[in-house]
């Protein structure tokens, strides 16, 4: 091989060093992958190093634990979750088209990862019990996202309705989740389509002493 051949093979490595993730963001998509397809306590750390290619010193380093990789997994889900409903729900003005977007984001989303479900139920299912306060902030991060939910339904319903939509945002959770469980087990996004058909129903009903 010539030196000029040489040289630009050398140059063509570092150019794909250069624009190679960081360690950091390698073991968070590893995760991410590996979490959402299998499950989080079925896949060990050597796992997640392998698929990165980063070392278990690098891990270590960078999140402290497995358990911290855990919660940096659900807390950018949470992250990609509202921006991407954001970006579905902002060019609405009207607050029962925001509120639909959650349930049309499901629709979207589901065919896409395989009707997996929602990623934060199943987190939640793994740690039915956490003792460890490592676990308790897996599960912490995983509430986070259910109060966001929950907190941007009220107040849109509250918006809607002009008094607190407290106990109709739990109805529409109820619907979404049954939904989003409905299509996993039957690998279909009709039990979703059936959720939103309620919720719009809910939406549309008379008024009604929803003040609490």
């Amino acid at each position: 091989m010539s030196s000029k051949s040489r040289t630009g093979a050398g140059a063509g490595a570092g150019t794909r060093r250069r624009n190679r993730p960081s360690p950091r963001q390698r073991l968070l998509d590893s995760a991410t992958n590996l979490f959402t397809a299998e499950g989080i306590r079925v896949i060990g750390i050597d796992r997640i190093l392998r698929e990165a290619d980063v070392a278990k010193a690098s891990l270590y380093s960078l999140f402290g634990s497995k358990d911290a990789l855990v919660i940096a997994y659900l807390e950018a889900l949470d992250q990609n979750w509202r921006e991407a409903w954001h970006v579905r729900a902002d060019p609405h003005a009207d607050p029962e088209d925001k509120i639909l977007a959650f349930f049309d984001q499901c629709l979207e989303e589901e065919p896409k990862k395989g009707f997996r479900g929602s990623h934060f139920q199943s987190a939640a299912n793994e740690y039915p019990r956490p003792e460890s306060d490592s676990e308790k902030g897996i599960v912490a991060a995983v509430m986070e996202h259910r109060r966001w939910c929950h907190q941007t339904l009220t107040d849109l319903l509250t918006e809607k309705n002009g008094y607190p939509g407290t106990t109709q945002a739990n109805q529409l959770l109820v619907f979404l989740d049954g939904g989003l469980a409905g299509s996993r087990l039957l690998q279909d996004v009709g039990p979703l389509e059936t959720a939103r058909d309620l919720a719009k129903q809910l939406l549309s009903a008379p008024p009604a002493d929803y003040s609490i």
